[in-house]
C-alpha cells in the first residue's frame, strides 16, 4: 500500500490540526504539516494538499497548484465550478476515502475477532513472520493467511501493517490480547 502525504491548509490552524489529526487513522495517509496562509500551500511538497475554499486567496492557490500537475483538494464549494472538491458537511472517513480513492477498504464489520484471531495478530504485532506464528501454534502457513484474510476483513483494512496499527487502536488492540509468548 503506498501512503500519501496530505499537507491541510484552512484559515482557522486549530481545524486545520483538527483535521490532520482525524486523517492519522487511516493507514493509507500521512498528514506531514498543517498551515493557514495560501503562500504555505503552494510551497507545500505533499502528495495531496487540502485547502479550505473560504481562505483568503485560495481559488488561484488551487490554480497555481493545479497547474503544476498537483493534487489538491477543495474543502468547501467548487471554486471556480473546479472538481476535486469536498463539502464540509461529509465525514472524515469520506475526506480520507476522497484524498486516496481505492485505498479504504471498507467499514469494519460488526462481526468480533475471534480467539485464534486475536492471537495470530498479537503474534504478528509483535513483528513474527507467518512461518513463525504457524510454527509457534502448530498449524499451517497457509492456515495464518486465512486467518489474516478474517482480520483484514473484520477490521476493513488492506494488509497486515493496517490490521496491526487498526487493533492499536481500538478494543481489538494488541494491548488486549493475551497471547501464548
Amino acid at each position: 500500500m503506498r501512503v500519501r502525504t496530505v499537507v491541510v491548509v484552512h484559515r482557522q490552524p486549530l481545524v486545520a490540526e483538527a483535521i490532520a489529526s482525524a486523517l492519522e487513522r487511516y493507514p493509507w495517509l500521512a498528514p506531514i504539516a498543517i498551515a493557514s496562509r495560501v503562500e504555505e500551500a503552494v510551497r507545500a511538497r505533499a502528495d495531496v494538499i487540502v485547502i479550505d475554499a473560504d481562505l483568503e486567496g485560495a481559488a488561484e492557490a488551487v490554480r497555481t497548484l493545479r497547474g503544476r500537475g498537483r493534487n489538491v483538494v477543495v474543502l468547501g464549494d467548487p471554486i471556480g465550478g473546479s472538481s476535486g472538491s469536498i463539502a464540509t458537511d461529509r465525514t472524515v472517513e469520506e475526506l480520507a476515502n476522497g484524498l486516496a480513492p481505492g485505498m479504504g477498504v471498507g467499514a469494519p464489520s460488526s462481526e468480533p475477532l475471534t480467539g485464534r484471531e486475536r492471537e495470530i495478530l498479537a503474534l504478528v504485532a509483535k513483528g513474527l513472520a507467518g512461518k513463525q506464528v504457524a510454527s509457534l501454534l502448530g498449524i499451517s502457513p497457509k492456515t495464518v493467511e486465512q486467518h489474516k484474510t478474517h482480520i483484514y476483513g473484520k477490521l476493513g483494512v488492506a494488509n497486515q501493517a493496517a490490521a496491526v496499527a487498526v487493533a492499536g487502536r481500538s478494543r481489538e488492540g494488541v494491548t488486549w490480547i493475551s497471547s501464548t509468548i
